[in-house]
């Protein structure tokens, strides 16, 4: 990993992509009305475990599922946003949400519509399976795939910066 430590101890806010990266990408049809999403419990735990350090950590998807409000729900997630187009401006109105500058942002993608949100942020990640270009512009790649504990591996990395200030 070439991030160092005082670039995370800097995050406040992560904001994480959700089919990719919180989820392997697969979408299982046909057991009710719309698609099953599977997700990482460590991923999970994660994000509890940075909620707990004070930090705040949203979700930006471009589908909309209720999957992914169950997930956002079940982990206290407020910042969730769905059937987003423009992901660029939905991280700008995040961090004046939230009060945070570019360089307390952090944002974790997997595909090339997340380069626009990940031009936004100081600190860009991508899980190991992610698209090529992505990896390409992403400041570090985790060795976790996504839905496999990419998260989790960033939010450890995070909680653990942070408790050695």
């Amino acid at each position: 990993m070439a991030v160092t430590r005082d670039r995370l101890r800097r995050v406040k806010l992560l904001i994480l992509d959700v089919d990719g990266v919180q989820t392997d990408g697969y979408l299982y049809y046909g057991l009710g009305e719309g698609p099953l999403k599977r997700f990482h419990i460590r991923d999970g735990q994660g994000v509890t475990n940075l909620q707990r350090a004070g930090m705040t950590v949203a979700f930006l998807s471009g589908d909309e599922s209720v999957a992914t409000t169950l997930r956002a729900r079940k982990l206290a997630v407020e910042a969730c946003r769905q059937g987003v187009e423009d992901k660029g401006k939905a991280v700008r109105e995040l961090l004046s949400e939230y009060g945070v500058t570019r360089e307390e942002a952090a944002y974790m993608g997997d595909e090339p519509a997340d380069l626009p949100a990940m031009a936004e942020v100081g600190l860009t990640m991508a899980p190991a399976d992610a698209v090529a270009l992505v990896r390409q512009q992403a400041d570090w790649v985790t060795e976790a795939g996504g839905g496999s504990g990419a998260v989790r591996e960033v939010a450890d990395a995070i909680v653990e910066a942070k408790s050695t200030q």
